[in-house]
Order: C-alpha cells, then structure tokens, then sequence
C-alpha cells in the first residue's frame, strides 16, 4: 500500500534552466464562486474547439483510470514509464506524487519509491509465497501473487482543460480497499482496509499525449475492515491459514515518518475525517483556466515549473 512508499529512497533530477516560479495554494481554496465561460477565461486568445475540449476531458479520465488499473496490478514501473511525463522530458525533474504526509519530488523518487521498491516488495512476497505453496514458484509468470492488493477507483471526476490545450487538472474522490496477506510461521493470515480518499492531479501534454505530472491524495477515512468480513478468504487458504486472528492493522496510510532522499513535507497536509473539523473541499477544485500560470499547482510544494 502506499504507506511503505516511505521507506523508498529516490533521487531527484535536475531542474531545468527555463523555469518559471509557481506555488501551490497551501490552504483548502472553499471558493463557491460562479464558473466562467471559456470565452471569459480565453480574454480573446485562441479557445479550443468544444470537440478538442471534450475529447481532452475523456482522455484525462481515462489516464486516471490506466494509473487506477496499473497499482491495482501492483504494475506501478509500468504505469510510471507508460503514463507518467517522460523520464528524459523538461517535466521530469518537477513532478511529484504526494500524502498528507510527504511529497515524492521529481519522477527518479517517484520511479524509485513508488515504481522499484513496491515491485521489489511484491517479488518479496511471491517469494515467501513460493516457499510454503507448491503451486506457486518465483517464476515472474506468478507476479502478484501472495503480495498486498490495493485497489482505487476514480469517481465523480472534475476535470479541466485549459485554453491554450496544454495542460489540464482534475479532482476524483477514490473509494477502494486493500487487502495484505501476513506472513508468520509459514502461514498467512489476511487482513484489510478501506480506503476513503480524494486525488488532485495535474497533467500535461508530451508530444500530442496525455501524461500525469502531479497526484496528490488526501485520506479522508481508513478503517480497517472487521475480521469477519475475511473469514472466507482466510478458508480458503485451506492448510496455509493462519488460523488466528492477529493485531488489527492500524495508523494512517501514508503514516508520517522520516523523510528519504527525494522526500519532501508537504505545503498543507489533509486532516482525515473528525466529527470534530469542519467540512474540508481539497485538494482544490479545478476551475476553467488559460495557461497554467494562471492556476494553483497540485504539487502541495514549492517549485520552478518548466514554462509552456
């Protein structure tokens, strides 16, 4: 799950010479005001056909949609150097995928953290699979199996493309779960969560395609889930089960720790769910936009952006 992204060390990239300074809002921007035409925000530039618009807009969905699928495989370094900006591009160095708790800053420390260390986490547990499961050998045809399955989706999405077609960002809430199989002498044991959380991302255009720049999740509620609602899957691991109950699963995903190499602290960090907080809308809400210049930054930090 994404908690152990903590643990991953990474090594950002350079930032490149032709950069302009743009800041992350580092408050919740709870603006009700009324939306603008495209023609108001274009203020007599070019505006993007409302067919070009409306095939952005599905195109940004179904990126979200890929990254959803992609970590639900546990295929992150696939998802990274397939729809992420380019390792090689001017947007490298700048992006970012961020907690509450932290931000991975520049696509090596994401690649590193996010891409290599969970594969190697998953190799890990196919091994301690392999090891008390004849059925399953270290063979990569058996990738995934015995590791932890973390599936998001991505629900009622607000997406904006700006005017000038170069850039977009979008807002999702992301219900799912994760289950995480636990190994203990020479059994396993599952145990599961719910995942209650929202993603902010911003996304930019490489040669006529669409690729993520910027996530940003913010949980709102992570419960772990009773175990009885996995009394079947435990029996169904048959002689391999655990038989017993272990310590509920506990702390916040994404749990604050030290930061690696590569690691920021975020500008604002997302309170989760109390009866005692007032209602949070972050991260912010897309509004219609020209140029991103003329928008806040889903980065939650400060940086220098490549200009457009």
């Amino acid at each position: 799950m994404k908690a152990r992204y903590l643990l991953a060390v990474g090594t950002a990239a350079a930032l490149s010479l032709t950069t302009a300074a743009l800041s992350a809002e580092t408050e919740p921007r709870m603006d009700f005001a009324p939306l603008k035409s495209d023609a108001e925000v274009a203020k007599g530039r070019p505006e993007l056909s409302p067919g070009q618009r409306a095939a952005d807009t599905i195109a940004i969905q179904n990126l979200m949609s890929r990254h959803e699928f992609m970590h639900a495989a546990g295929r992150n370094l696939e998802e990274l150097d397939n729809y992420w900006v380019r390792r090689d591009g001017k947007f490298a160095a700048t992006a970012t995928f961020g907690s509450p708790a932290w931000v991975m800053y520049g696509l090596d420390t994401i690649r590193n953290a996010y891409g290599l260390n969970s594969q190697k986490d998953a190799q890990t547990a196919q091994d301690k699979l392999a090891a008390i499961d004849p059925k399953v050998t270290p063979d990569p045809k058996f990738f995934g199996a015995g590791a932890e399955w973390v599936m998001h989706t991505s629900t009622t999405p607000v997406i904006e493309i700006s005017g000038d077609g170069k850039t977009a960002q979008g807002a999702w809430y992301s219900p799912g779960t994760g289950v995480m199989p636990v190994y203990e002498n020479g059994k396993i044991h599952l145990q599961a969560m719910l995942f209650f959380e929202k993603y902010g991302g911003d996304f930019v255009k490489e040669n006529g395609v669409w690729k993520i720049w910027h996530l940003q999740m913010a949980y709102d509620f992570v419960p772990n889930l009773p175990e009885s609602m996995l009394e079947q899957a435990n029996a169904q691991l048959g002689d391999l089960a655990l038989g017993r109950p272990l310590k509920a699963l506990g702390g916040e995903a994404g749990e604050r720790a030290g930061f690696p190499e590569g690691f920021r602290k975020p500008l604002y960090s997302y309170p989760a769910y109390s009866p005692q907080r007032a209602a949070v809308i972050w991260p912010n809400l897309p509004r219609p936009y020209y140029t991103f210049s003329e928008t806040f930054n889903n980065c939650n930090c400060e940086q220098q952006v490549p200009q457009f």
